[in-house]
Formats: C-alpha cells, structure tokens, sequence
C-alpha cells in the first residue's frame, strides 16, 4: 500500500526539483534576455479530443528586437487516462538580422505519459518534430519532464520541466541540442481563461538566453 504523502514532504519534493532545475541552468553562461507571449485558444470537440491554435511573439538581443511571429494549430486525443496524442502545425516569421524576415515551417507528432501522485502531478512528453526552410530541413526528438504541485485549497498551480532537444539529422548522433530548464505558475482567470507566467533557461552549444514568458488560453 502506498503511504500518503505529507504537505511538508511535497512541498519539500517540488522546492527540491526547483533547486536542481536552478542548479543545472547556473553552468551556461548568460547572453541574452528574451521574452515570449502566447494566446491561444481550445476548443473541445469531444471529452477525449480538442483541436487548438495560436499566435505567438518572441524578442532578443535584450528584449530590443522582435526575434519572431508565430502561428500554430494542432490537436490532441485522449487514447487512456494516462496517455494522450497529439499534432500539430506551426509557420514561423523570423527575424533574421541582415539577412531580414524569412519564413519557416514545421510539424511535429507527439505522444504523452502523465500520472499523478496525490497533489503531485507527472508527465513524460516525447515529440518529433520537422522544421523547413527552402532546402533546409531539421529534425528533432523533444523529451520533456515536468512536475507539478496541484496546491491544496489554492488556485496557483507551480510546476517545473526539464526539456532535451536531440538531433536526428544524418551525421547528428542523437546529439543534445538543446535544453530547457523552466519553472512557473499556472492559475485560471475565469471559467474559460488560463494564464501560465513562467522563466526559462535555455542553453545552446552557441547561445544562452534568460526568458521571461506569459500564456493566456481560452477554452469551451
């Protein structure tokens, strides 16, 4: 039989993941500051499947340019309680320096495991994803851990993930391209509106960046 849980002891597991989160982003060394916003809306047409879209805008250089725009739509289906599916399509407007603003575009499919643990929750997210421009192509295997605290009597739902970017092109070797440590606080505005403000650690082999983000969702 599994033993409950104590408040003191999840809240001690949450603070202590945070730490390592924290730890482990500490050895790239800072560059950049960035922010990301999203708004996006859900609409479920069925219990176990909803269908989805976006617009994202992102900065760089110090919050001092616009580094791109972003159009998403996607769907996810619920297979079992502790496995659901998902696509998705997104068409990037980037902000290329010298070379000016060019477009992109990528899908991906993906898969995740969650479960939960009394007010502890898991999940496990594994995505493929393509990304294309004219005859560059990029191939990428997405693996993502994330905690999250449901707060007893309390909207605030603080959570942590960790995210490996491995590359699949020929000649890759499945190497790590990237990581994202991030930590942040979902909480819901009214009956159909959720907010996530959130920080995150990026590191890249060239570029480190410091990003402060919010989403707003809507869903019916």
């Amino acid at each position: 039989m599994i033993k409950r849980i104590s408040f003191n002891s999840r809240v001690y597991f949450l603070l202590v993941v945070l730490l390592c989160i924290s730890q482990l982003s500490l050895h790239a060394q800072e560059k950049d500051f960035a922010t990301w916003a999203n708004i996006g809306v859900e609409y479920k047409v069925k219990p176990a499947f909803a269908v989805s879209g976006g617009l994202e805008w992102r900065t760089k250089d110090d919050l001092s340019k616009t580094d791109r725009w972003g159009l998403n739509i996607g769907g996810a289906y619920t297979l079992l309680p502790f496995l659901k599916v998902g696509a998705g399509y997104e068409l990037h407007y980037r902000n290329r320096g010298e070379a000016g603003w060019k477009f992109r575009q990528r899908y991906y499919f993906d898969g995740t495991l969650s479960t939960r643990l009394k007010d502890i929750k898991l999940s496990l997210r594994e995505r493929f994803q393509h990304t294309f421009e004219k005859s560059n192509n990029e191939y990428r295997l997405r693996s993502q851990f994330k905690v999250a605290y449901d707060v007893p009597n309390c909207i605030l739902e603080p959570y942590a993930s960790v995210e490996m970017y491995n590359g699949l092109n020929a000649g890759d070797r499945f190497d790590v391209k990237r990581m994202r440590y991030r930590g942040g606080i979902t909480l819901p505005l009214s009956d159909h509106w959720k907010a996530d403000i959130f920080y995150c650690r990026q590191w890249e082999q060239k570029e480190q960046k410091n990003i402060f983000g919010l989403t707003c969702n809507y869903s019916f």
